[in-house]
């Protein structure tokens, strides 16, 4: 039996879970504050407490792990190193976090970006039920937009970063949002929860929005899965995601025209059903948000029509800890 530690590590929270290579998840998972404000020692320190814990737990020993696979909400070079802090504090930058992870365990490491993770594990999935693609990419929304490419079942990496999908070109108007990369027009600034509350802003500007879209922008926008869900939606909600789904459209558009790829899957917030939606009122969601990328999708090259645009089956939570302990499976 060959057991891997996987590791997801958040701004606030540290997720861990067992993964073995012939019966998949083992036992239960742990979830810790992460300190990740304290940098990335303080992380560590966590990580390895708590892998005590967690082996405690399921009853296992720690000799039988055979290796780390982690993820973090930044850009992650191939060597392990942090990029930049995108979406973990400022002291994680230029820091080797796969190196400190694989000393202080004494075992061999893998850091992942946590798109990256959760994509593998959806590729995982999807082998498994005959549904994968040599050539997917995956669009995760949130509170921005990531991006990953999974081609002949491998993540793809360069020497830098990449699969940034929320920020392709979408939106060339005057009105065009600045975005947190530095530019404006990016698809982020549309296609997740920053890009609602842009398109609230907005609407608010203008005036004479309804009652539901009145407020803190940010606070409706959070609530606006939950009304675009409703059995009978506002005009201005449906307005508001048809907006967001096209922008995505437009960058699914980019990346089929430049990879190549013949799926698309959709994960993350967007995709997420809320609690007491109607069977009918949800699918109606999904169809519709399909629907709207498909449109930019299928008004370019014809054979772009064949190209697969579906929503993620992975179910199991803490995607990004599990699929970094599969991928590290693949190398040790």
């Amino acid at each position: 039996m060959s057991i891997y530690l996987g590791i997801d590590i958040g701004a606030s929270t540290v997720k861990l879970g067992l993964w073995d290579s012939e019966n998949g998840v083992i036992g239960d998972r742990l979830d810790n504050p992460s300190r990740a404000s304290e940098g990335p020692d303080a992380t560590v320190n966590v990580i390895k407490t708590a892998a005590q814990e967690i082996f405690k737990i399921n009853d296992i020993n720690p000799k039988d792990i055979k290796a780390i696979g982690a993820s973090c909400p930044a850009p992650i070079d191939p060597s392990g190193l942090c990029v930049y802090p995108t979406n973990i504090d400022r002291s994680w930058q230029g820091v080797n976090v796969q190196q400190k992870i694989s000393d202080s365990f004494s075992l061999p490491a893998l850091l992942l970006n946590d798109g990256d993770a959760a994509a593998y594990r959806e590729y995982t999935v999807r082998e498994a039920q005959n549904q994968a693609s040599s050539s997917m990419a995956q669009f995760i929304t949130g509170t921005g937009l990531g991006g990953a490419l999974i081609i002949n079942s491998k993540i793809f990496s360069g020497p830098g970063v990449g699969a940034e999908f929320g920020h392709i070109l979408t939106d060339t108007s005057d009105n065009a949002d600045l975005c947190g990369c530095g530019a404006t027009g990016c698809a982020e600034t549309r296609a997740s929860l920053l890009g609602l509350r842009n398109m609230v802003k907005h609407r608010q500007a203008k005036g004479n929005v309804p009652k539901a879209l009145q407020g803190d922008p940010m606070e409706v926008a959070k609530i606006l899965r939950e009304l675009g869900q409703d059995e009978n939606p506002l005009q201005d909600v449906t307005d508001i995601w048809h907006e967001y789904f096209t922008n995505l459209g437009r960058a699914v558009r980019s990346v089929i025209n430049t990879v190549g790829c013949d799926l698309i899957v959709i994960s993350g917030g967007a995709q997420e059903r809320r609690k007491n939606a109607s069977d009918q009122s949800y699918e109606r969601f999904k169809q519709d948000a399909i629907g709207w990328i498909r449109h930019e999708i299928d008004h370019s090259f014809p054979h772009l029509k064949k190209t697969r645009v579906e929503w993620s089956i992975d179910t199991l939570p803490d995607s990004a800890a599990y699929g970094a302990a599969q991928y590290s499976a693949t190398h040790w």
